[in-house]
This record gives C-alpha cells, sequence and structure tokens, in this order.
C-alpha cells in the first residue's frame, strides 16, 4: 500500500512593510462590520490574514489603532474623489447635487465601512478626534459647494444650520438604504428623488422674493 503524502501548503506570503498592512487593513474592516468592533480580536484578524498577530502589531498597536486607520483612509479616498470629479463643474448647485449623489452611491457600495465610520462608537477621546480631524476636508469640501450655492449675502450662522441640515438628511437617507430599505421601501432612486427635493427646499429658503 502506498501512502500518498500531500505537499504541505505554506501560508500565504507578504511583502516586508505596505503590502501585509493594506491586507490587515482589509480584513479588518470586513471582520468588524460582519462580527462587531468589540467581537472581533486581534488573533482572529491575523488568523485571517495568515500572520502572527507579532507582525500586526509592528503595523498597529491594537484595534483601536486600526480603526482610526480605517476612518482616516475612508475620509481620505472619498475628498480625493469629490475634487477630482467635480472641481469642473462650474455650476455650485450642481456641483452639490451631483456629490449628494456620490454620498449615496458611496454609502451603498461600502456598507461595511460606512457601518464602521458613521454608526460604531469609539470610547477612545483620541480616535474620536482623529476621526474628526481625518473627516473634516470632506466636510469643508461640501460647505464650500453649500455656501457657493446660496445667497451671498446669507448670514454664516444660517449657512451653518443649512449644512447640518443637509448632512442629517444625507446621513439618515445612507441609514436607511443600508439597514432597513425593505421597511421603509425605499430604493437608492427614490432616495436620491427625495433628497434632490429636500436639496431644492434648503435652497429656495433663503432665496429672497
Amino acid at each position: 500500500m502506498t501512502i500518498k503524502i500531500e505537499p504541505l501548503i505554506d501560508p500565504p506570503k507578504f511583502k516586508a512593510g505596505a503590502e501585509l498592512r493594506e491586507r490587515v487593513l482589509e480584513t479588518a474592516s470586513k471582520l468588524f462590520a460582519e462580527g462587531g468592533y468589540e467581537n472581533v480580536s486581534i488573533r482572529r484578524i491575523a488568523e485571517d490574514v495568515g500572520c502572527s498577530q507579532m507582525a500586526m502589531y509592528r503595523h498597529f498597536a491594537d484595534k483601536e489603532a486600526l480603526m482610526q486607520q480605517l476612518c482616516i483612509d475612508l475620509y481620505e479616498q472619498f475628498t480625493i474623489r469629490l475634487h477630482k470629479t467635480y472641481d469642473l463643474i462650474e455650476d455650485p448647485k450642481e456641483r452639490l447635487r451631483q456629490m449628494i449623489r456620490q454620498f449615496i452611491t458611496l454609502s451603498i457600495k461600502n456598507p461595511y465601512h460606512y457601518r464602521l465610520v458613521f454608526l460604531t462608537s469609539s470610547s477612545s477621546e483620541q480616535a474620536q478626534n482623529l476621526r474628526n480631524r481625518a473627516a473634516e476636508p470632506a466636510l469643508a469640501y461640501f460647505r464650500k459647494a453649500l455656501r457657493l450655492a446660496l445667497p451671498t449675502d446669507l448670514p454664516e450662522i444660517l449657512v451653518e444650520q443649512r449644512m447640518h441640515q443637509l448632512l442629517a438628511c444625507l446621513h439618515g437617507m445612507a441609514v436607511l438604504l443600508i439597514t432597513h430599505p425593505h421597511t421603509y421601501k425605499i430604493t437608492k432612486a427614490s432616495a436620491l428623488r427625495e433628497l434632490e427635493y429636500v436639496f431644492e427646499l434648503l435652497l429656495a429658503v433663503d432665496q429672497k422674493n
């Protein structure tokens, strides 16, 4: 009787540094979103990546550091996309309208990331401050587009109120699309129509007769 000996399967090989780091971020993002941040251990992430915990610690001190980097990456990519796509649109209203569509599209395509960034709380003040700083460029871009779309003599305090109202509508619609689309009988197309209606109302409120 001949016993067939199967060759050993080596664990995944990673190039030093960047490749392993990116794989850790990708895997952690998926596991956090699927299982919940509190329920996923560094050990589980390392197992799914195919590396040792010590190898991970060379890039990220702990889970909190992983989450911080995921948030930063998402905001940075979104901000770069906004500038690349919409800087050449001269009409500020059309620019803002397209940005709204982009935000909703991004949210639907990346539900794991959206939950992680917007729906997962952090007990660390440092982590929260880091998220806020990472989000500021994208928020500043939205604010600038809104400022240009509103009357030039509108007080800044009202501009900020309109900004809060716009963000609240965007976030609320994104959450409905990601978490409860069937309950509320909402689709991406209907969500965009409703947001368009709200957008027009926001702009019309401050227009002079």
